[in-house]
């Protein structure tokens, strides 16, 4: 059976939070769940030195990023290879939390899953 790439539209505008959210996407039951998939994103932080920020596909830790001093605030693009068998055929959770209590700005836009699939 041969294997092509498509992807998952997860989120097409902005989100933002205080401390935790998340969003549910559904992929095709012939995806390639041995294989790895890519996320990628859009990443925009206001924060203090030392704030982490993790995602979580599924709930398996995706990606991780920690502020350091002399961090500027512009938006950044990331992607990031998630581990084979995190994504599954049917609904999948994408989700991500700060380690600040307090109300900095984390937001996250054109989140988009890059899997494998059986045809």
């Amino acid at each position: 059976m041969a294997r092509v790439a498509d992807y998952s539209i997860i989120v097409d505008s902005w989100i933002s939070e205080n401390s935790t959210d998340s969003r549910k996407f559904t992929v095709p039951d012939n995806i390639h769940p041995s294989s790895r998939s890519i996320l990628t994103f859009m990443f925009d932080a206001d924060s203090d030195d030392g704030v982490t920020v993790n995602v979580r596909l599924n709930g398996s830790l995706a990606w991780t990023w920690t502020a350091s001093s002399g961090d500027s605030r512009p938006v950044r693009f990331f992607q990031e290879v998630v581990a084979a068998g995190v994504v599954k055929p049917g609904e999948n959770v994408f989700s991500y939390n700060s380690s600040s209590s307090d109300s900095r700005t984390i937001r996250f836009s054109d989140v988009v899953l890059f899997w494998q699939a059986s045809i």
